[in-house]
């Protein structure tokens, strides 16, 4: 009988020696270890940050720009990145001058998108954003005739957190 009497006597007390050793101080408690492993997924952190982007119908180019005023009211932005398709370079000249607005896009080294000649383009800076709203993109615009193959609509933003005086080199 004593034989028996032992088995809820082990079970009673093993039940709160569980609860207390699961109560230890945090310094007692066992941490997880942290996995070393380089074979998982990784954060990869841009040199350049984006400031801008050009939307040219269903395709959007997040570029890195440079913004210059080269004089009163003017500005001019030139941008870098990369296609998110093709992996060629992108570069864009985004015009702000009074009466002379420009949009132009180039990939690898050929002229992609310009912004139609015969549409009305705008380009509007306020507060550091220059911002160009429903631009018509024509693919190889002939700048005698104005005719090109339509490329869709789209739109500019780019933040300028500042300027540089005058032009960008070559301009």
């Amino acid at each position: 009988m004593t034989g028996l009497r032992l088995v809820p006597l082990l079970a009673s007390l093993t039940l709160p020696m569980l609860v207390l050793g699961a109560c230890a101080a945090p310094d007692e408690i066992a941490r997880p270890e942290t996995p070393t492993s380089t074979t998982g997924p990784s954060l990869v952190v841009d040199p350049v940050p984006d400031n801008g982007w050009i939307q040219v119908g269903g395709l959007t180019l997040d570029l890195a720009f440079t913004c210059f005023a080269p004089g009163a009211g003017d500005v001019v932005a030139v941008g870098v990145g990369e296609h998110p398709v093709s992996g060629q370079e992108v570069k864009a000249l985004v015009q702000g001058f009074l009466g002379r607005p420009y949009v132009g896009v180039m990939v690898g080294d050929e002229m992609m998108f310009e912004a139609a000649l015969d549409d009305p383009l705008e380009v509007y800076v306020h507060d550091n954003k220059i911002t160009a709203g429903a631009v018509r993109w024509q693919k190889g615009l002939d700048l005698e005739s104005g005719q090109g193959e339509q490329a869709g609509f789209g739109a500019v933003f780019v933040d300028c957190p500042g300027y540089e005086s005058g032009l960008p080199d070559g301009y």
